[in-house]
């Protein structure tokens, strides 16, 4: 049987060993906690064709690990810069939701008035719509078939309040502007349908 003196002389380089273990994963941890960085966070509801100003985004501190190189850091400042991709309140910004070109984005925004029944119900600002083009049958005009006039536009803002008393709404859309004019044509003489791209 090995003396009493002898065993714990054994053990004494062992219990170094998991001392100084446990110090350095203490640190490692705590390395790891302290690693986080500043993202920018939007802190309103940022539609598409927006231009971000002084006030709507805001920085806060995080750990995104792998997926940090995805997000705007606090080096890349976001003012100016115009949304191509909606934001909403919260949202942490992604390099691919904003754009310092601004044509890329749909650059014309295009007041609209449209029947209370051509409107798809709970159309939202910031929404993709598609818009189409039908004549009235009691035009006097012989029949037509409905005419796709611009798909996946953006609406940028709607005033339906007046949709519950029968009357127009208003709404406004994004629009490229070469689809300017051909928007505005099909307003001459029968009526625009605004539906929901996806529901």
């Amino acid at each position: 049987m090995k003396p009493k003196k002898y065993l714990n002389r054994s053990r004494l380089p062992l219990a170094i060993t998991l001392i100084a273990a446990s110090f350095i994963s203490a640190f490692a941890l705590a390395a790891l906690s302290n690693s986080k960085r500043e993202y920018w966070v939007a802190t309103l509801n940022l539609p598409v064709g927006h231009q971000i100003s002084i006030g709507e985004m805001q920085l806060v501190s995080m750990n995104l690990d792998t997926s940090s190189t995805t997000y705007v850091e606090k080096s890349l400042n976001p003012l100016g810069q115009v949304v191509i991709r909606n934001l909403m309140i919260g949202q942490i910004v992604d390099q691919e939701s904003i754009s310092a070109t601004v044509s890329v984005i749909a650059s014309s925004a295009v007041p609209l008035s449209v029947r209370a029944v051509d409107l798809a119900e709970g159309i939202q600002v910031g929404e993709a719509v598609d818009i189409y083009w039908v004549l009235d049958s009691d035009s006097g005009q012989g029949i037509a078939d409905p005419i796709f006039i611009l798909g996946g536009v953006r609406v940028l803002s709607a005033d339906t309040k007046s949709k519950n008393f029968g009357t127009d709404a208003a709404i406004t859309v994004a629009v490229e502007e070469t689809q300017v004019l051909r928007l505005l044509s099909a307003t001459t003489k029968g009526r625009l349908v605004v539906i929901r791209s996806h529901v």
